[in-house]
């Protein structure tokens, strides 16, 4: 695509953008800039004709007092213009920003966490999220433009009229300037991308100074000083970079405002001779020094926007729609429906992470049938937790295929395929919100259902401990990041919390990742035994580092250096001799040797 083809996507999809937020408030804008445009002409052409009568010795007191009344009346409508043109711009760039966040949170659903998990990926979303401010503001800039432009050629057909030659010669002298803002415009636009990764570092470590989340964790190991270090250092190397580039656009400004002053002072003083060789009256001279101000800041400003948005805007742009353009699983091309889980099957699966060299999974094999309770076991590492991901979709596989039902992933669109499970992962999210919100994001539809809420929260085991901190109810805040009264959360208690969204779902397939990691025994237990009553159809996966839980499963796959190297039934494989075998036993004799002390 050309640049100026570029250019001219650009502009549509701003104002596109513009007009799906409020089509209304940027034709309002529009008029109140070109209203306002109006209202400085005026108020020059009004102050003439008051100067004008009044070198003429009061002659015309009936005409000066009209124009006085119109000087005065266009003075004070200029200020309510422009609050009303701040009012309409504050409405139209909220709901502009609102607009475009929607669509890049709509487009990072839909990419897969290879994207959102590389350093590369999270370059390109930070300079798309910092591209709101050109997406939105360029239909800021052509309304300006449009505006300017109307108020520029009002001004200069006058002054042509007047002199040719020194009408040329001010707007001359303006594009230096507007040549070197432009250059260190894009300087500095360089600068921010490259220091993009440093930028996200320091304030990494400002989040470690400043956050109540990591403050334990700070006061504990005295890491105050340290982090503090490793943030002025980093703060400071970004600070001095940019510095460096300022002091050179500061004196380069300094020269370029110094010529094209120069332009504007020479027309003023021939416009002065002229006043007093007689030929132009003591209006003309304000009528004239007006517009030609007047028309060099409008043509500074047009030139201004107009290149920017060519070349600075361009580029941004440019990233943008490569961004906006990425191809997703979810994007079209998916003509299978996906009503009820039947089976699932790894077929010769490899994998490995983005930018990583070693494969996780390497040709891993088995099949999930509904109501199997599947465990998966392996030493840390095999690739477990990884096996999970794939089965949800958050990562495609580099080769083999995962098939739902008998056929591929890919046939089925993803919203589909991932209502089918309900997950507690091992990292699981502590959401600084109410009760009933923590447990029925899972099924938001079903926010209301409280006697639902109640019945998981029980079934996870920690309604009871819970309900005498709730002084309001369901509706209580979970932490106090927004509320003073909200209810504090042991790690224990929020992964409860977090199986207990798992259950409300209600799902057709279960899984558990490691459900047991912070639970004490009795917790754990419980899941267990939830796990293995698993009923009506449904299908249970889990996770965990207790071999001896395997037993409730009535599957069990072994997973060694990314293969699938054992599966069967508990019996089978602990009188196999294999690796489950070893792994059980090591375990149980673990535990037996405790129990002996």
């Amino acid at each position: 695509m050309t640049k100026f083809k570029l250019f001219i996507k650009s502009m549509k999809y701003s104002v596109k953008l513009m007009t799906d937020s409020s089509r209304l408030l940027v034709v309002v804008y529009l008029l109140l800039n070109l209203l306002d445009s109006t209202l400085v002409l005026f108020n020059t052409v009004a102050l003439k004709f008051v100067l004008d009568c009044l070198a003429g010795g009061g002659t015309e007191n009936s005409l000066l007092w009209l124009w006085s009344v119109l000087y005065v009346v266009s003075i004070v409508t200029v200020p309510a213009n422009n609050a009303a043109i701040n009012i309409a711009y504050d409405s139209l760039i909220e709901k502009a920003w609102h607009k475009y966040e929607c669509n890049l949170a709509e487009k990072l659903a839909e990419l897969p966490l290879s994207v959102i998990d590389s350093s590369e990926g999270k370059d390109m979303i930070d300079d798309v999220r910092y591209s709101t401010n050109v997406c939105v503001f360029t239909t800021y800039h052509i309304v300006q433009v449009i505006a300017l432009l109307y108020s520029f050629v009002a001004s200069y057909v006058t002054l042509v009229h007047f002199n040719i030659w020194f009408a040329l010669l001010f707007l001359i002298l303006t594009v230096p300037g507007i040549i070197f803002n432009q250059v260190f415009d894009r300087k500095a636009e360089e600068l921010r991308r490259k220091q993009a990764p440093d930028l996200r570092k320091f304030c990494y470590y400002r989040w470690m100074l400043t956050d109540p989340w990591p403050a334990k964790d700070v006061r504990m190991y005295d890491l105050t000083e340290p982090i503090k270090a490793r943030y002025e250092e980093e703060k400071s190397a970004y600070l001095h970079a940019n510095k460096k580039l300022d002091k050179k656009k500061l004196s380069t400004f300094l020269v370029a405002e110094i010529i094209r002053r120069s332009g504007e002072i020479t027309f003023t003083v021939f416009v002065v001779y002229k006043a007093i060789m007689g030929d132009i009256s003591i209006g003309d001279v304000a009528l004239y020094i007006g517009f030609a101000l007047n028309a060099s800041e409008s043509f500074k400003k047009i030139l201004s926007n107009l290149v920017m948005s060519y070349t600075r805007t361009t580029e941004i742009m440019k990233r943008v729609f490569d961004f906006f353009s990425l191809e997703t699983k979810t994007a079209g091309g998916h003509h299978r429906s996906l009503e009820e889980f039947e089976s699932l099957t790894f077929d010769n699966v490899y994998f490995k992470y983005p930018h990583t060299e070693n494969y996780i999974l390497q040709g891993a094999s088995f099949t999930l049938k509904k109501g199997d309770k599947l465990s998966i076991v392996g030493i840390n590492g095999s690739g477990k937790s990884t096996i999970i991901k794939l089965m949800l979709g958050l990562y495609e596989v580099e080769s083999g295929s995962i098939l739902i039902n008998g056929y591929p992933m890919a046939e089925y669109a993803m919203e589909d395929v991932r209502k089918l499970f309900s997950a507690l992962f091992q990292n699981f999210v502590q959401y600084p919100l109410t009760l009933r919100e923590n447990i029925a994001l899972s099924s938001p539809q079903k926010m209301q259902e409280s006697g639902e809420i109640e019945q998981v929260l029980e079934q996870s085991g920690v309604y009871e401990d819970l309900k005498p901190k709730l002084e309001k109810g369901l509706d209580s805040f979970m932490t106090r990041q927004f509320d003073d009264k909200g209810t504090e959360l042991s790690k224990g208690q929020w992964q409860k919390i977090a199986l207990s969204r798992a259950y409300f779902k209600n799902a057709p397939v279960i899984i558990f990742d490691e459900p047991s990691a912070a639970l004490d025994a009795e917790a754990e237990d419980r899941i267990f035994r939830n796990f293995e009553e698993l009923s009506d159809g449904r299908t249970g996966v889990m996770i965990s580092h207790r071999i001896s839980s395997a037993r409730m499963a009535n599957k069990i796959i072994v997973l060694d250096g990314g293969k699938v190297v054992e599966e069967g039934t508990h019996d089978e494989l602990a009188f196999a001799g294999g690796l489950y075998a070893k792994l059980y036993n090591l375990q149980r004799e673990k535990y037996a040797g405790t129990e002996v002390e």
